[in-house]
């Protein structure tokens, strides 16, 4: 099989090189200097055959060009040549090979689509590389010539910094948005929710272009986005005429706020809940996979306080700190244990783990962050550290799991009981 090149045009020589590796190569270009020049640049490649004529000439195509070896065509010449190739090719001799037109600038002709042209255009190009040399800068890599080139797939590097640095993936999951592939060390790593984010990994990672921007942003800079992580909506329920609604609102990245008390948690595009009182709560943990807050007046939230007793940390640490960020507050995280001789392996893990973590937040933000370990009943501790000076408890919990009689829930029973205003967030998959 063979590809042909019409035209010698500015990169040619340097195209030729490149697909004559892979594939036999015809050019096609009118007998003068320009093909002297070539032929003589060009000697030494064995699998290039030069066809002298004008490509426009059909006689060209019956006689000299087999084009049921042809695998693709690539056109260097202008605009209406190429299109009126293109028709002979495709109408004339049913040609169904590739067929590339490398542009100098952008067309708009329908016709392209049409004949099935792809169009390579040099603003397009240069205009991506540009992209990742000035926003990009060496962290994010946009695609050229891939998907839509609207930002639904960028190669995000993970560097020392980065707040995404050791966290799992089903740590880094968003709405509307996959990590794809991982390429670590010159490896392909397929994703798994359990692996775990290297320095030095690149991400490719595809979806809604705006929520990527967003994932971008989170794992370069630890931009806060919260709630767009779930939506761009804000649903509020009995809360309307509170100041300390107001104050939330004035924070909050929701995009558009509505009044909903009839399912709040089923408004397509809901990112975040927030209830003027805590009758909801049940109903919450029951169905609610986006986060939802319970105000009870004790804003502006100046400290608060994350419970790490719960199996949803996973998203509750990146979120409640997210959250925390947006009010400037001081954020501090509780662990209660066993006792320091009866500690389970689990739990010196998640202490570990959890000084890991905060680590490497204080080295990516600004932010300010606490460890605060308690022995003793998680649920005791919690609500005798909430008689102190904080202003907010973040719970995470997993949507459907909630307190019975024999089988007590730690989160549901300090939402239940918490006599400050509370942040819910779920662990979910976001397979919706």
């Amino acid at each position: 099989m063979s590809v042909v090149l019409l035209g010698l045009g500015r990169y040619v020589e340097e195209i030729t090189e490149i697909v004559s590796k892979f594939s036999d190569v015809i050019v096609v270009e009118k007998e003068g200097e320009k093909l002297k020049s070539f032929l003589s640049k060009e000697k030494d490649i064995e699998n290039l055959r030069v066809v002298p004529g004008s490509a426009t000439d059909i006689d060209l195509w019956k006689e000299k060009i087999k084009l049921e070896e042809v695998e693709a065509v690539i056109s260097f010449l202008d605009e209406e040549r190429t299109l009126s190739i293109a028709r002979v090719l495709r109408k004339a001799f049913g040609f169904d090979g590739i067929f590339v037109f490398v542009a100098k600038e952008r067309p708009q002709v329908k016709e392209f689509r049409e004949l099935k042209i792809e169009v390579i255009s040099v603003p397009d190009v240069l205009g991506a590389i540009l992209r990742n040399l000035l926003k990009g800068r060496g962290v994010v890599n946009y695609p050229v010539g891939i998907g839509l080139r609207k930002g639904e797939i960028v190669e995000v590097l993970i560097t020392e910094g980065s707040p995404a640095a050791y966290l799992r993936l089903r740590d880094l999951r968003q709405r509307n948005v996959r990590i794809a592939m991982i390429y670590r060390e010159g490896k392909i790593i397929l994703p798994m929710t359990d692996i775990r984010v290297q320095p030095g990994d690149r991400l490719l990672v595809v979806g809604e272009p705006s929520q990527v921007e967003l994932f971008v942003g989170s794992v370069t800079q630890g931009e806060p986005n919260f709630p767009l992580r779930w939506g761009t909506k804000g649903i509020v329920c009995g809360a309307q005429d509170l100041e300390e609604f107001r104050y939330v609102k004035e924070k909050v990245r929701a995009r558009e706020w509505e009044e909903n008390c009839e399912i709040p948690w089923k408004v397509e595009d809901a990112g975040l809940l927030v209830f003027g009182s805590g009758g909801y709560v049940d109903d919450v943990f029951e169905h609610s996979t986006v986060p939802s807050l319970f105000l009870r007046g004790s804003f502006p939230y100046d400290n608060v306080l994350i419970s790490a007793n719960t199996e949803a940390l996973g998203f509750l640490l990146p979120s409640a700190i997210d959250f925390g960020r947006l009010f400037g507050s001081r954020i501090f995280i509780l662990l209660v244990t066993s006792i320091e001789k009866m500690m389970t392996r689990e739990e010196k893990e998640l202490l570990e783990n959890l000084k890991g973590f905060m680590d490497r937040i204080q080295r990516s933000t600004s932010v300010e962050v606490k460890l605060i370990r308690k022995e003793g009943n998680p649920v005791r501790e919690t609500l005798k550290l909430l008689k102190g000076n904080f202003n907010l408890l973040a719970l995470g919990y997993t949507p459907g799991k909630r307190s019975r009689f024999w089988r007590p829930y730690t989160p549901h029973i300090l939402a239940k009981k918490s006599p400050i205003t509370t942040l819910l967030i779920p662990e979910v998959s976001f397979e919706r």
